[in-house]
């Protein structure tokens, strides 16, 4: 049997690429060992209101106690928690982390300084306002653990500065999320003091580009080769008879470019003015869905934008496949599940460099990569693929390259199969 510490809140809504990878993992696993699972300390007691106490019963795994008690509507302390974990994990082999989470309480100004100030203590820190949740369960429990960061939590100072230049720029989002990610992740939550623990077996990536611009090296850190993978059946969906539209999906808020692509589609329609996007997905919060339909109003993009919400999947697949490229100008992906969609759909696509993705699909004609917050240039390579002929548009799509690359991605069990390595070694 091995433990398994993720956020219960997949299934109940959806949250990305790294919920998607979660759930495929953890059902394929389920049925090659047993799984206790147990949802992040504070979780627990926000099951309810996640609404997922109804879905538990049908997950295949074993629960702790405190999973019940708090769907019963108990209130359940810290240290409750971490004793029922530790009791819980006693017969298990290994502890896996499939999505590496830890959670800093920032209810207020008090809090913030002092996690602040706990930036300057040696010694990592597990109590009910800052937690590495699966690596304090390891230390309490004894147990290895093996995770896997899916998050792109290693930019370096360099590209934090760049991105506090653009959010500034277009007036998008938190311009310090970038440095202030980092400086959590390796100052707070002490991540390089984490890795050097024995108890740590491996830290896994998804992409090889997200530790390049950050100088870490261990023999604990290992590459998944594949990281992700797309459900084969979608390649059925599969089209040459394309439409004249762009698209654009993913959780839409300012991390995923929500705010620049009113400014791209501007640059696109000086030459292009019959362009149209086809956008999907659940903005994140109402604030920035007002912002967004005032700033295509600002820019008078009424015409060449249909927002169609959340949609389903089988409608979600028709239209990528029949669209002629998906810009998409995220500025958080460490591997970009969306893209591997993309190509498996047919259609080329036009991102910014991050380095995950950019280690990942690099060499790929279907994909071209422009600087962060580069507007005019993701809008000049839109132009040039709705400018190229069929033939020349359909090689880029359609080759031996894309097809050995999708070969390689094409079924979850070859991640299973890769992150098994790493967890029954």
């Amino acid at each position: 049997m091995i433990a398994s510490v993720f956020p219960f809140r997949i299934y109940a809504t959806f949250v990305g690429g790294g919920g998607i990878h979660v759930k495929e993992v953890l059902d394929r696993l389920s049925k090659k060992t047993e799984i206790l699972a147990l949802p992040p300390f504070n979780e627990i007691n926000l099951l309810k209101q996640y609404n997922i106490c109804d879905k538990i019963d049908n997950l295949p795994f074993i629960l702790p106690k405190v999973v019940k008690k708090a769907c019963n509507g108990e209130k359940i302390s810290y240290e409750e928690i971490l004793q029922e974990y530790r009791k819980a994990t006693e017969d298990v082999k290994i502890l896996y982390e499939p999505l590496t989470y830890f959670y800093m309480n920032t209810s207020s100004q008090l809090r913030k300084l002092k996690l602040f100030l706990s930036s300057f203590r040696p010694s990592i820190i597990c109590n009910e306002d800052l937690s590495v949740d699966a690596y304090c369960i390891s230390k309490i429990s004894g147990k290895k653990l093996v995770t896997v960061i899916q998050t792109d939590y290693f930019r370096s100072y360099y590209s934090a500065l760049r991105f506090l230049y653009g959010s500034l720029k277009y007036r998008i989002g938190d311009p310090l999320f970038a440095l202030k990610y980092r400086y959590a992740f390796f100052n707070i939550a002490k991540f390089k003091l984490i890795i050097k623990d024995p108890l740590v077996k491996y830290i896994l990536l998804v992409s090889k580009g997200a530790l390049d611009s950050v100088n870490l090296k261990s023999n604990k850190i290992k590459v998944l080769d594949p990281g992700n993978a797309f459900n084969p059946e979608i390649l059925r969906y599969r089209t040459k008879q394309k439409e004249d539209y762009l698209v654009f999906w993913a959780r839409l808020n300012y991390l995923k470019g929500i705010f620049e692509i009113p400014y791209i589609l501007r640059e696109v329609i000086k030459v292009k003015s019959n362009a149209k996007l086809i956008i999907f997905g659940k903005l994140s919060s109402n604030n920035e869905k007002e912002k967004f339909f005032e700033m295509i109003k600002k820019l008078g993009l009424e015409r060449n934008i249909n927002y169609l919400g959340f949609i389903p999947d089988d409608e979600k697949y028709k239209i990528v496949s029949k669209a002629r490229v998906l810009v998409y100008p995220t500025h958080e992906d460490v591997f970009a599940l969306t893209i591997l969609e993309s190509l498996a759909l047919g259609t080329p696509v036009i991102a910014y460099d991050l380095p995950g993705p950019k280690s990942v699909y690099n060499g790929l004609e279907a994909v071209k990569f422009v600087k962060e917050f580069d507007v005019k240039g993701m809008a000049k390579n839109v132009v040039k693929i709705l400018s190229m002929k069929d033939e020349d548009y359909f090689n880029l799509i359609y080759n031996e390259k894309i097809e050995r690359f999708l070969e390689r991605h094409n079924n979850w069990d070859k991640v299973v199969e890769e992150i098994s390595k790493y967890l029954f070694d």
